[in-house]
């Protein structure tokens, strides 16, 4: 019991010395900002006409041209695969790959959109739209969670002399997220800094705004280095590991939620939303890996329940900051524009919150905690339905049999 009360008396300090900074105001922007691609739909290449024109392929091009503007995208797809078929040498060619694999996208064909840009990418190496045909190859497989081919073709891109600063700052996004994803977190979180170093250090006509999609979520992508760093460190025995691991999630914990805070201070309508949310999943995510910490063989169940009150008592403040950060994150999404309630971080805040306020008030739910750690189960299971419905049979099983036995020592 003394190992867990060293925990507690470690937790009361570290829970007092970690608070939510308020949000910091965003700088001012900065003429001469290149478009990002991902604040447009991508734009179709349509082939120029001249003498030499075949008159039907000209003619198929054009229809599927129409069919895409009108969002009719298998239509589009049908008539781009004519030329890709029947017209390999016209002028359509090339503009008809790269637009078969834009209307691909529209119907989440993935793998087919991957086959066109990678057919520009070995086809036309050489010209201006194979580098457009990288990016949008990386996002192909990101999609398809092909995250090492991201890092191999983010890679290769960067290596081409006349990328942009914006081209680069892409580049590096898109690297370090397949990074992140592969495991490789140190690496990631270089190529996130280098983002900004690199904007920092561009010519004035060529830097990006502060609130820039790629700056804040270079900014996103480190707190997020730092959180998955936090949930690699389990909470062990004995207590003088416990103690010093407890610390340096502790220290990760801050370093993630200061790059959460500052991507939310941008209020960009994906981001922002993004991080606020990521702020109270950290803090939940701290308190279920020290409430699931290991616990010794020796205590008796007397003395179980009376380390999770404890514990529960102790660890509130941390849930209740989960809470704040969450309504405060579904307030600012009443206040962006373009964040409206089918925004995938307003649903997930919404589930986080009403899930927290259930636990921190039912005591059902609390016990069934209690039951999940026990059984080496992770606080987070609790929610899945099937694990839920066989805990409810469990334990009516339990109570049946409890029941049976009084009746049989019953004279």
């Amino acid at each position: 019991m003394h190992v867990h009360k060293l925990l507690i008396l470690l937790l009361t300090g570290l829970i007092l010395g970690t608070s939510c900074a308020g949000t910091q105001r965003a700088g001012e922007p900065v003429q001469g900002v290149p478009q990002e691609r991902m604040d447009l739909d991508p734009m179709l290449i349509k082939a120029g006409y001249g003498p030499d024109a075949v008159l039907d392929s000209s003619e198929v091009f054009n229809r599927a041209y129409e069919a895409f503007s009108a969002r009719d995208y298998e239509e589009a797809v049908a008539n781009y695969e004519v030329i890709i078929k029947y017209f390999e040498e016209s002028r359509f060619y090339l503009p008809s790959l790269y637009n078969a694999g834009l209307s691909y996208e529209r119907l989440s064909r993935w793998e087919d959109a991957a086959t066109k840009y990678t057919q520009i990418i070995e086809k036309f190496p050489e010209e201006p739209d194979a580098k457009d045909a990288y990016y949008r190859l990386a996002q192909a497989h990101e999609e398809l969670g092909n995250f090492e081919e991201v890092v191999e073709l983010m890679t290769v891109i960067l290596l081409r002399p006349e990328l942009t600063t914006f081209d680069r700052i892409e580049a590096h996004v898109r690297r370090s997220k397949a990074l992140m994803e592969t495991g490789s977190l140190d690496e990631a979180a270089d190529g996130f800094r280098s983002v900004l170093n690199i904007n920092e250090d561009a010519p004035a006509d060529q830097r990006l705004q502060p609130n820039s999609h790629y700056l804040v979520q270079a900014y996103f992508g480190i707190g997020e280095v730092y959180h998955r760093k936090v949930l690699q460190i389990p909470l062990v025995l004995p207590p003088e590991r416990m103690g010093a691991d407890l610390q340096e999630k502790a220290d990760l914990f801050m370093r993630s939620q200061s790059h959460y805070i500052k991507a939310l201070s941008f209020h960009h309508p994906q981001w922002s939303m993004a991080a606020g949310y990521m702020i109270g999943k950290l803090y939940e995510d701290f308190y279920a890996d020290i409430f699931q910490s290991e616990i010794p063989d020796d205590l008796t169940q007397e003395h179980i329940a009376l380390y999770f009150d404890e514990l529960r008592k102790t660890l509130r403040p941390l849930m209740e900051r989960a809470i704040q950060v969450y309504e405060k994150n579904l307030s600012l999404s009443r206040r962006l524009p373009t964040a409206q309630d089918d925004n995938p971080w307003v649903i997930s805040t919404n589930q986080q919150l009403e899930r927290l306020k259930l636990y921190l008030n039912d005591p059902i739910t609390q016990k069934r905690a209690e039951r999940f750690v026990l059984k080496g189960r992770s606080v987070k299971d609790m929610w899945e339905p099937v694990l839920v419905a066989q805990d409810s049979v469990d334990q009516a099983l339990s109570r049946s049999k409890t029941s049976n036995q009084n009746e049989m020592k019953m004279p």
